[in-house]
């Protein structure tokens, strides 16, 4: 199938329990803008990791229960410059945003939900200068340390909501 998928604009996986890869590689999917990736209880999301340097064209991710997800994937950062919103939800084993995030300097929308291995934001957060909206919610540890130590990080954010 190798370029035939090279127009797909938008890509939603939904209630593929034994599903543990996308198998579609990364790199033909150039023109995707959206991709909703929900209740899929084998799938990490790692595959593909050397793959990190692709222009990418993202502009928005949703994620809902993936509990083997434990970090964003590093092909994420081929759409940099056109993820607008990224949403994080119901990750049981999501243990840590990448240390390159605030490398996706189009972000405007940042959601984290359910997400209770989270403990902290990445540094140089305060980077994400097109961040209108940050939202995290039932993420108790990441929720405290945003309220203290993290807010001077997320302050700049008009719109932050940082409810249990």
């Amino acid at each position: 199938m190798d370029g035939c998928l090279a127009f797909l604009r938008t890509l939603t996986v939904v209630n593929c329990p034994s599903l543990t890869s996308l198998s579609l590689g990364i790199k033909d999917l150039t023109s995707l803008e959206f991709l909703i990736i929900m209740n899929c209880e084998e799938l990490s999301l790692m595959e593909g990791e050397d793959n990190q340097h692709l222009k990418l064209s993202l502009r928005m991710l949703k994620i809902f229960n993936l509990p083997k997800l434990e970090v964003l994937p590093q092909w994420l950062q081929g759409s940099a410059n056109t993820l607008k919103h990224l949403e994080i939800e119901k990750c049981s084993n999501f243990k840590a945003l990448p240390e390159w995030l605030p490398r996706l300097k189009s972000l405007e929308t940042l959601q984290i939900i359910n997400c209770p291995q989270l403990s902290s934001l990445p540094q140089g957060m305060q980077g994400l200068i097109a961040l209108r909206e940050l939202k995290i919610r039932a993420c108790p540890n990441l929720s405290r340390k945003c309220r203290q130590e993290d807010w001077p990080q997320i302050a700049h954010v008009p719109k932050i909501d940082l409810g249990e």
